[in-house]
């Protein structure tokens, strides 16, 4: 039962908290000034229907301190098993190392604040209520309250702000399920691994593995190493805020005395690390003779956590960072072929054709989205049901991912040949559905006793999901998040109790393992094969304080043979049905009849709209761009000509759903639920405020009912939903039609109405074209975010990903920047704000 204390001391240890590394930080009490608390003296847990227990907090104060149940605790006791007792007392009695303006800058964060609804969904102020603010209220008090030695969970119930605390029983089951992933079920996996080691080593070896160089020593390679600085014109999170053309530095190691073009390897760190907790294994792989770089990614690195922390940033990991991360790595390669193409000392020190990526935690999702696992959107949502209790740390942040604009991103890179993923997180990102479509070798490593990233869930069930034929999952047996690293390295902030013991061990088997599956599968060297093996494994482990498993299969069923009971989550989901294909697509179409029909609204400036010259605006440059860049896609040599067809905000969806057009172009708000419409790649992003006058401006609050306001609108349109719903006691004057918004502005100055509500980009667009200058916008920030795609039909992928290349060509960079460049900081600012909201 040990192990199990140990275990749930780990978890007790806060896995969102201290794996922040909110420990020694050196932060004051200063800023944070909590409000006086009454103190909860008891839980009152909800059985079932009229059946009410009161446990006084003493009582488990009690069992804490010396193990006995006493009072009424007793009886909960019988609602708990063996295992969650055993692991209850360490929980209780770990003292939290954050202090008070920690605590408060971490709970006041978008991420703090879905831990603590999180946790409110089983701890109450009030039965069937939310104890959200409560339980943020008590965190910070019980922070306030204690000394330097930290605080505990019994803490922070006497710091409730109420007289009791109120638990139903489902949420004590939820909790139990929540534990077993850590506890029971992680057993069961971790015996279907060793028994399926077992098999795969008593298959008969070709060669004697005693014979087989070590090859966790330095390889015969000297090396040098330096530092690139990669400007990157991608829009990412930094310190700063959002920000366009960053620079990030790049870790190069140069192997020396090659006698041609080395392989390379790029190295992904994880979420609040550095490029430098990779020295080792980077000057390891650099001796055995790869070309090793290593990438900052300045939006989740250390520095942007401590800011975090610090609460000099308002958000822990912006979602765009899921997006960033892949990108930033081929951009990275990009800059390398630029290199190899323009200087001969570059062309012969680098195989471009042979390249790998290593990830770590949340380097491993990157560098799966590399090799070829899409974002799941739908797996995402599911996984981020708020009416479902977690204590999942990975999920906290992957769930950030839900607020990325609901379209299909294609992160994958056919440059990259194989890839080791370390302590993974991203199930939910990718799914059953994104992970099988990995098609390269990969190695999985993970620490049996991870807590940080759930072993079960984010590492193992990952590794059932893939379907590629090299594949192969390395289990470090009492192994933690870090045990991959040696001591000193990798560490950051992190409690020392999350490290684990025996790092040089586990660092040293992760060496052995990445040096062979990298000379296996990225220079195909068979000679290599031997190392990724059971039987090998077990060699290296004798008589070793942690023991390594490799295997290179395993199922769902053989996990869930070793379990006791109900698996208390699926590890293989069920696959949604695939959609209908067209019956002749669209690229088919153009080529056939040599037409490209498109549809564009004439009402929209800057994107499209009437003048002088004609139809004009930045959607007939754009498609004008795309049909030539069709004809070289498709080869044709014969013109592609445009049909162009208007579009409204009534018929815009129907034309495309209809196969009237191929795309419509226009501020289209990328959404679900739209039957028979996909969206593209975004080409803009805007948000919603009210357009008055300055001197009906104070009038137009929107943070009060706007009883009385007089507000228009578009007819049929998204702001017409949000409108009536957020302020219902407004009085709401519909406009419709092509002139709608031009008859709305006419009204607000002339005193009609009050306000309209619309899109900011569309509202100054029509003020740039009138030359209008006599209003405002308020609020300063959006009420609502919105992200512009172009309309495409869903049942043809093939167009779709076209359209999005073409989306990502410097010809449409520019007609980006000729019609919306204008535009772009006011979007700058509504993007920080919709990513941080």
């Amino acid at each position: 039962m040990a192990f199990f204390r140990s275990v749930l001391t780990r978890l007790g240890s806060g896995t969102l908290a201290a794996t922040l590394g909110l420990a020694g930080l050196g932060l004051g009490l200063a800023q944070i000034q909590p409000q006086p608390a009454y103190g909860a003296e008891a839980f009152t847990v909800r059985l079932t229907g009229p059946l009410v227990l009161r446990l006084s907090v003493d009582s488990l104060a009690t069992f804490a301190e010396t193990g006995e149940a006493t009072g009424n605790f007793r009886l909960l006791a019988r609602f708990l098993d063996d295992e969650a007792l055993a692991g209850l007392r360490p929980l209780l009695n770990f003292r939290f190392p954050i202090d008070v303006r920690t605590a408060g800058n971490l709970s006041y964060s978008p991420l703090g604040r879905d831990v603590m609804a999180n946790l409110g969904m089983v701890f109450q102020s009030q039965p069937g209520e939310n104890g959200f603010y409560a339980m943020r209220a008590a965190v910070i008090n019980a922070a306030a309250q204690a000394g330097p030695e930290g605080w505990t969970l019994i803490d922070v119930m006497r710091a409730f702000p109420a007289d009791s605390i109120s638990v139903n029983i489902q949420g004590l089951r939820d909790l139990q399920r929540e534990l077993a992933i850590y506890l029971s079920y992680n057993r069961a996996a971790v015996a279907a691994i060793r028994a399926q080691a077992d098999a795969e080593a008593a298959a008969p070896a070709d060669l004697s593995l005693a014979d087989l160089p070590d090859l966790s020593q330095p390889g015969g390679y000297g090396f040098s190493q330096t530092t690139l600085t990669v400007a990157n014109p991608a829009l990412r999170q930094t310190q700063a805020g959002l920000s366009v053309n960053y620079d990030f530095n790049v870790d190069v190691y140069l192997p020396e005395g090659r006698s041609g073009p080395a392989p390379i390897v790029i190295v992904s760190h994880g979420f609040g690390a550095v490029k430098e907790d990779f020295v080792f294994l980077n000057q390891h792989l650099a001796s055995h003779g790869y070309v090793v770089l290593a990438p900052d990614h300045v939006g989740s690195n250390l520095s942007y956590r401590r800011e975090f922390l610090g609460g000099r940033l308002n958000t822990l990991l912006s979602p765009i960072e899921f997006i960033n991360r892949p990108r930033e790595i081929s951009f990275l390669i990009d800059e390398l072929e630029r290199r190899v193409a323009s200087s001969p000392d570059w062309a012969a020190r680098l195989d471009l054709d042979r390249i790998a990526a290593i990830g770590d935690s949340l380097g491993s999702s990157t560098v799966m989205a590399l090799a070829g696992a899409n974002l799941n959107r739908a797996r995402i949502v599911e996984a981020c049901d708020r009416t479902t209790f977690t204590l999942s740390f990975p999920l906290y942040l992957q769930c950030r991912a839900r607020f990325l604009p609901p379209k299909d991103f294609d992160l994958g890179d056919p440059r990259i040949k194989a890839v080791v993923a370390a302590h993974n997180m991203g199930a939910a990102l990718y799914g059953p559905e994104g992970v099988s479509q990995i098609e390269i070798p990969m190695l999985m490593v993970a620490g049996s006793i991870d807590v940080t990233s759930p072993v079960v869930t984010e590492q193992i069930a990952p590794f059932i999901w893939l379907e590629t034929d090299d594949r192969y999952l390395a289990l470090l047996q009492q192994g933690t998040h870090f045990s991959s690293k040696p001591a000193g390295e990798g560490a950051g902030d992190v409690p020392a109790i999350l490290m684990g013991a025996h790092r040089d061990v586990g660092s040293a088997y992760y060496k052995t393992l990445t040096t062979a599956f990298l000379g296996a599968h990225l220079q195909a060297d068979s000679r290599y094969l031997p190392y990724l093996s059971a039987a090998y494994a077990r060699a290296i482990s004798a008589d070793q304080p942690m023991v390594v498993d490799v295997i290179t299969s395993l199922s769902a069923a053989q996990v869930n043979a070793a379990y006791a009971g109900t698996p208390p989550v699926a590890l293989r989901p069920p696959l949604p049905p695939p959609a209908a294909p067209r019956t002749e697509s669209i690229l088919t179409a153009i080529a056939r009849t040599g037409e490209i029909r498109v549809a564009m609204r004439r009402d929209a400036p800057p994107f499209g709209y009437g003048s002088d010259a004609g139809w004009t605006g930045y959607c007939p440059a754009l498609v004008v761009a795309l049909r030539d860049y069709v004809q070289q896609e498709l080869g044709s040599n014969i013109a592609l000509e445009l049909v162009e067809l208007p579009s409204t905000l009534g018929d815009r969806f129907d034309l495309v759903r209809d196969g009237q057009v191929y795309l419509e172009c226009g501020p289209n708000t990328v959404r679900d639920g739209v039957e028979g419409i996909a969206f593209s790649s975004l080409i803009f992003a805007s948000g919603t405020h009210f357009l008055t006058t300055p001197a009906r401006a104070p009038g137009v609050n929107p943070a009060l009912s706007l009883r009385g306001v007089n507000v228009g609108v578009l007819a049929n349109s998204t702001n017409e939903v949000v409108l009536q719903d957020r302020y219902p006691a407004a009085t709401i004057t519909r406009f419709d039609g092509p002139t709608g918004r031009t008859d709305a502005i006419q009204a607000v100055s002339s005193g009609q109405l009050d306000a309209f509500f619309g899109d900011d980009v569309l509202l100054l667009g029509e003020l740039v074209q009138r030359g209008l200058a006599e209003f405002t916008l308020v609020p300063e920030l959006p009420l609502t975010c919105e992200y512009y795609s172009l309309a495409l039909p869903s049942n043809d992928p093939a167009w779709a990903a076209t359209v999005n290349g073409f989306l990502r060509t410097e010809a449409s960079d520019r007609t980006r920047s000729t019609w919306l460049g204008d535009f772009l900081p006011h979007a700058l600012t509504t993007l920080n704000h919709c990513f941080n909201r």
